[in-house]
């Protein structure tokens, strides 16, 4: 399983970096690709029969958040987002109005595009930024790091559990040494990419994302868990499916990208 892991790693992490660095449209086409393979996955989680999800809703709707944000048309996103309700609803009352879940079905389609595709919009904001190839590169890596951190100090070290109903394997050993690596990685992605970004900025972005990215990834814990499985899918061997890679990215993007716009740009 761990050989596994680090070949994965080994293949994936060189072929994302550079998609990172290139930006423009060849990397908003492979992150739209990978959203779109997230979205999927939810969708086709086995949930409760009553309970299955939409995947072409959930899908057009990610893709379509992230094509304004790759042609920054802002202005459209009210709009789009009632076209997304508008959507759901109208497939709710003409294919589930009269069963008893209806209405969560509704809220769990238009939960799952805004989540994946609202957060998700921000890795590609991170990269539209002035010198975003650097920004995003450190996000994204401190972020991974910290899942590593968290797996492997959590692995040797782990005793006190973190989330047991949840994510049993979880450990504050664990979480603590992902916060530690992340910080780590910000740190010395900082030095790589000065003056650009200041030591202190690499710190913090690595600090938030360690200790807060990680919400996300228990945050599909608990739908794994309602499903009774370990993982959304088996597309990217020994780590699971596209959603239990983004899980913890989503968040630590968004994180990032206000962190660098609101105290670093001075954007308010």
């Amino acid at each position: 399983m761990l050989r596994t892991r680090l070949l994965s790693a080994a293949v994936f992490i060189p072929i994302a970096v550079g998609f990172m660095w290139i930006g423009g449209t060849p990397y908003a086409v492979v992150l739209m690709t990978a959203l779109a393979a997230c979205g999927w996955e939810f969708a086709r989680l086995p949930l409760r029969a009553e309970l299955r999800l939409n995947a072409f809703l959930i899908i057009g709707g990610i893709l379509a958040l992230i094509s304004l944000q790759a042609f920054q048309l802002h202005g459209l996103l009210l709009p789009l987002l009632s076209l997304l309700l508008l959507g759901n609803l109208t497939v709710m009352i003409v294919r589930y109005g009269a069963e008893e879940n209806a209405a969560l079905r509704f809220g769990l389609n238009v939960a799952a595009a805004l989540y994946i595709g609202g957060l998700g919009m921000h890795l590609l904001a991170l990269r539209q930024l002035e010198y975003g190839h650097y920004w995003l590169i450190l996000t994204v890596v401190s972020t991974g790091m910290g899942d590593v951190g968290a797996y492997f100090v959590g692995s040797w070290l782990g005793k006190h559990k973190l989330a047991p109903r949840l994510s049993p394997n979880k450990t504050w050993e664990g979480y603590f040494g992902g916060i530690a690596l992340a910080v780590l990685s910000g740190a010395l992605l900082s030095l790589l990419f000065a003056p650009v970004v200041r030591p202190i900025d690499g710190v913090i972005i690595g600090m938030l994302v360690g200790a807060l990215a990680p919400l996300g990834d228990l945050g599909m814990s608990a739908f794994k868990r309602s499903a009774a499985v370990k993982d959304f899918s088996g597309i990217v061997p020994g780590h699971g499916g596209a959603l239990d890679r983004f899980d913890t990215l989503l968040i630590g993007g968004t994180l990032g990208y206000y962190y660098i716009l609101w105290f670093v740009l001075g954007t308010f």
